[in-house]
């Protein structure tokens, strides 16, 4: 099966990847089944002068000259034998080279605008040959294309076709050829006028496309297949890591909410030991107050106490109250006054309860 793209616009490099490729995929073909889908063997043929016909069998990159059969009947034989594909050869002095420059706008209806060109470009019109075209490069910045054709005169080839037809040998193409070390190098052009043209039977057509079609598709599965798995892979990835993320999250906020009961307990337990309990403060207050003083009242709220009473030397209730380990910032509310109905002095005494630090528990 071969794909000709000789005649598409392509630049140079990208037609040597294609051919490369093409050769590629053949290579990887069972020999069993190139045999049955393929034709395997290529034969170049040309005529270099009146009465002589060369032949060269072209496997890959290789191409050897074959014995000289000059009898047609040894080439019918020849062919059905070989199971070959012809191509004929046009050789320097049998084909005209050149390269001209085009519009850009050109390339739309390329063929009919070389045709127009030719009797300018060449001492020939269209009607006189056939030719064959592709563009080499796109002047992009002079809006042109530089344009390669080859042509023959329609006469001559069409005698040379006429020679093999009858010989039992029918080329499926017709192209030029320089010499390279004694051997014909193709220059991969289709001269094969339309007319001359044979098609091959529908079922090996059939083959062939489907040939070609099935390995367009195991290369495009095999293309495919790691991007599909690399994207099943980075989506199990993702869910992971959302799903870690998502944990995290959580256990930031258990944690947080960890510290802040943590906090709120600790709070707790230093209020509890930075204040004494009331009863203790009282006993301590009572065995420290002089017996002939005496309260009338007091009163507890958020760690002040306030007292009040009557002494017989109030003034020195501040000293002795000092003493306490649970009371500090120890002052009179309010100025000391006498009793005139007892002859003692009135106390309103404020102080701070909690442990001093030197005498907390632990």
């Amino acid at each position: 099966m071969a794909i000709r793209i000789d005649q598409l616009s392509l630049p140079p490099a990208w037609r040597q990847f294609w051919h490369w490729w093409q050769d590629q995929l053949i290579k990887s073909i069972p020999e069993a089944c190139k045999r049955w889908f393929f034709h395997h063997t290529h034969i170049l043929l040309a005529l270099p002068s009146e009465g002589e016909v060369r032949f060269w069998r072209r496997e890959e990159n290789a191409v050897t000259e074959l014995e000289q059969k000059v009898d047609p009947d040894s080439w019918r034989a020849w062919q059905a034998e070989e199971d070959a594909t012809f191509t004929l050869l046009l050789l320097p002095g049998q084909y005209l080279h050149k390269q001209i420059y085009l519009p850009l706008a050109a390339q739309e209806n390329l063929r009919q605008v070389i045709g127009f060109e030719l009797d300018r470009q060449t001492p020939f019109s269209a009607d006189q040959v056939y030719f064959s075209s592709r563009v080499i490069e796109r002047l992009a910045g002079k809006r042109q294309l530089k344009v390669e054709i080859v042509l023959t005169p329609r006469e001559f080839l069409d005698d040379q076709l006429a020679y093999f037809h009858q010989a039992g040998l029918k080329p499926r193409h017709v192209d030029a050829a320089v010499w390279e070390k004694q051997y014909p190098v193709p220059l991969k052009f289709d001269l094969l006028p339309p007319r001359w043209r044979t098609t091959e039977s529908h079922w090996r057509h059939l083959a062939n496309w489907t040939l070609g079609g099935i390995l367009m598709l195991l290369i495009g599965l095999a293309l495919a297949l790691p991007i599909v798995t690399q994207n099943k892979i980075l989506e199990s990835l993702e869910d992971q890591v959302d799903q870690n993320r998502r944990t995290a999250q959580i256990t930031n906020k258990l944690k947080k909410q960890v510290t802040e009961l943590e906090q709120k307990a600790r709070f707790v337990l230093t209020r509890k030991r930075a204040i004494p309990p009331i009863v203790e403060v009282m006993n301590d207050l009572s065995q420290r107050l002089p017996l002939d003083t005496w309260l009338n009242g007091f009163n507890y709220r958020e760690g002040e106490l306030r007292i009040n009473g009557h002494s017989p030397a109030a003034s020195k209730l501040i000293e002795i109250l000092e003493a306490s380990p649970f009371l500090s910032d120890i002052h009179f509310v309010s100025p000391i006054t006498q009793d005139r109905r007892t002859g003692l002095e009135r106390f309103q005494i404020s102080m701070n309860v909690g442990y001093e630090h030197d005498d907390k528990p632990d």
